[in-house]
């Protein structure tokens, strides 16, 4: 669509432009990322002739269904694994792979929550059986081992797996000490997915890997481990930035290590949507009403994550960035070389404590 493809182009040119260049560059390629996005959602929000979010969900899972009666194993006997799946893009992202015939878990932190999330989405579907809740807990490498453990006693396949989950908080730690957002957001994930690798290449028809990151990965010029270490020098949104940017930078090198595995990996980025992901902020009703009225609705935000999991138009596909359901370049730090091997080896360090 014309407004898809618009809003990328243009991301795109500014980014190609500001990004790398000095600190007020930057400035204005963060500006201009954000401004974009909520011109984005607003737009979207007014204009008639692009499809509902439902409708475009619902080509999706057709799709996926159809394409499913060609494959070795149907749907009905894959499995699928969404972190942070009791609310926002997380839950519509399991529905529509509940709705597309995979038992869906739902990968949470909070046992009550989870499982409100599984009861609503049996109510939303009428799918009795098909959503399960699973603990885990991402600011916790503990809690990420324990899921490993439990999922691989199933001793099944893995069909696709979504790392959706993710915070934006003031600065505190997780259980083992790392800054709590690319704690979460990256190492968490990190270590879950290569857990879980065996079981993904054991899926017949191919397992896919859908790593939610962010355009906000371009706000930053690189990965500075400083600022993941040192809390004086912890900024928030650079601090959020840095650990999409690792998220996007992980997809890229996963996807090269695991060529030929039959597993993909591929990023995506939601866009501004409203979500609770910032829940830390003051004035929770306020934001939320202007959130809902700049930014995205949680369906909306989820269909390019929902294409990557199950579109047809992905087979094969790995290694890419997709936005509003269309490829778009990496980060230039995402496809160095020397930046996945230094990201890699930092996040093994931190996953070792």
């Amino acid at each position: 669509m014309w407004l898809d493809s618009g809003a990328n182009s243009l991301q795109g040119s500014i980014i190609g432009s500001t990004l790398g260049g000095n600190r007020l560059l930057q400035a204005i390629c963060a500006t201009s990322i954000v401004v974009t996005d909520i011109s984005y959602a607003m737009i979207s929000k007014l204009d008639r002739s692009t499809p509902s979010s439902a409708s475009r969900i619902d080509h999706i899972v057709m799709e996926s269904r159809s394409r499913a009666e060609s494959n070795r194993t149907p749907n009905e006997q894959k499995i699928a694994v969404v972190t942070g799946a009791n609310c926002g893009i997380g839950f519509e992202t399991a529905k529509a792979l509940g709705r597309a015939g995979f038992h869906t878990i739902l990968a949470c932190r909070s046992a009550e929550r989870g499982k409100e999330a599984v009861e609503q989405l049996e109510r939303q579907t009428g799918l009795e059986g098909r959503f399960e809740f699973m603990a885990l807990d991402l600011a916790s490498l503990e809690s990420v081992h324990e899921f490993i453990e439990h999922f691989k006693a199933r001793d099944c396949a893995l069909d696709i797996l979504v790392n959706n989950a993710g915070v934006a908080c003031p600065y505190s730690l997780t259980a083992e000490g790392i800054e709590m957002q690319f704690g979460t957001n990256h190492v968490g994930h990190f270590v879950l997915t290569l857990g879980l690798l065996d079981s993904l290449k054991r899926a017949e028809d191919g397992a896919r890997v859908v790593i939610v990151s962010s355009m906000a990965a371009f706000m930053v010029a690189r990965i500075s481990y400083d600022n993941i270490e040192q809390e004086r020098k912890f900024f928030a949104m650079r601090n959020y930035a840095l650990s999409k940017l690792a998220n996007m930078t992980f997809a890229k090198t996963l996807a090269a290590r695991l060529n030929g595995s039959g597993v993909t990996v591929n990023a995506v980025n939601p866009g501004a949507v409203a979500t609770n992901l910032s829940r830390h902020g003051a004035n929770q009703g306020l934001q939320r009403a202007i959130l809902g009225a700049m930014f995205l609705d949680p369906p909306t935000g989820a269909i390019c994550s929902i294409y990557a999991a199950l579109s047809p138009d992905v087979e094969g596909m790995s290694g890419q960035f997709y936005s509003r359901c269309l490829p778009m370049d990496m980060h230039p730090m995402a496809l160095d070389a020397t930046e996945q091997d230094n990201l890699w080896t930092y996040t093994e360090k931190l996953a070792s404590k």
